[in-house]
């Protein structure tokens, strides 16, 4: 298996490890114009291969992942799609719904796979917490709550939505299993560089739960963040039931249950639930999520797993919740979808 690996930032080396703990470093070609990038792959997968121009890459490529900036998704992975290889592309799929629309027509008329890089769907505990959610553990979904905090440099391509508040909206749909009816948001770019450096995004879906996602470049995390050395970030979901709570942090590593109801007291409602019970599931660095993420799509490709975070469920749906949150937030006015 070739893989062309078009792209190699800040989180670059994450990839390069997950494909390296597939034992597919030696079968690696990693293509960006950075200087240092033989020096990069020199320390990470010695035997992988660096160019500078992906075009001459492609052709003999059995498979393509682009972690590129996310203004150039739509124009690499068209052209990846268009030339029939199968894709991981990282996260968001593209700028705006109407894109991510035209790659997964590409995607269809070339019949190949495409899988989005939604880390948090295969995180161990983020898989534990779809599992609790399907079996009912928390009865009904009433509310989901999340922030995706931390003070932490302000990139030069996007901003904290489409960046950091992405991953848990899309988890978000993942365990409602739908795109919210309505959605409303407060974007705010206090230095005026053209990108958000605040997101705050409310959702109400047809089955009445409700969700919002916080997520900023100004405001203190709690642990250390292991995707930036020397910043402290806070990284986690509530989900509400009317059977119980669960609570999900990945800078903790933790996944809690708390079962149980508000029960009627005479003219009050009182809590009743049980103590908070560790769910059991497995820790995990990036380099070992970046591995599970390419270990689903290998197992796509030779027929043994069903498509997971899809361009139609991972890709399109989520944009479409993002173009809906800038749109609430220059207009002011709530936005349906339908």
């Amino acid at each position: 298996m070739r893989v062309l690996q078009i792209g190699c930032g800040n989180f670059g080396p994450a990839h390069l490890a997950g494909w390296a703990r597939l034992g597919l470093a030696d079968s690696l070609t990693v293509a960006d114009p950075r200087p240092d990038l033989a020096e990069t792959l020199a320390r990470h997968v010695p035997g992988a291969r660096a160019v500078a121009d992906w075009r001459a890459a492609l052709a003999d490529a059995d498979l393509v992942d682009v972690l590129t900036p996310t203004d150039t998704h739509h124009a690499i992975a068209a052209a990846v799609l268009d030339a029939g290889k199968p894709l991981f592309l990282e996260k968001p799929a593209a700028p705006t719904a109407d894109e991510a629309r035209d790659l997964l027509r590409r995607a269809e008329a070339a019949a190949v796979p495409v899988q989005v890089g939604m880390y948090l769907r295969f995180h161990p505990k983020g898989a534990a917490l779809k599992a609790l959610v399907e079996e009912g553990a928390v009865g009904r979904l009433l509310h989901l709550s999340a922030r995706f905090l931390g003070i932490k440099r302000m990139r030069a391509d996007s901003g904290p939505l489409a960046n950091d508040a992405v991953h848990f909206i899309d988890l978000i749909l993942w365990l409602v299993g739908d795109v919210p009816s309505r959605v409303f948001a407060t974007l705010r770019d206090d230095e005026a560089r053209g990108h958000d450096d605040l997101a705050a995004v409310q959702m109400r879906f047809a089955s009445g739960a409700t969700a919002l996602v916080e997520a900023g470049y100004r405001l203190p995390g709690a642990t250390p963040d292991p995707f930036v050395p020397g910043t402290f970030s806070t990284k986690e979901l509530v989900v509400t039931g009317t059977e119980g709570v669960v609570r999900f942090s990945l800078g903790e590593e933790r996944l809690t249950l708390r079962r149980g109801r508000h029960r009627r007291a005479g003219a009050i409602l009182v809590p009743d639930y049980a103590e908070p019970e560790d769910i059991a599931a497995p820790a995990a660095d990036p380099p070992e999520v970046m591995a599970r993420q390419f270990d689903h799509l290998l197992r796509v490709l030779r027929g043994e797993a069903a498509p997971v975070a899809t361009l139609r469920d991972a890709g399109v749906a989520v944009a479409r919740v993002l173009d809906a949150a800038r749109e609430a937030s220059r207009t002011g006015a709530v936005v349906a979808l339908a």
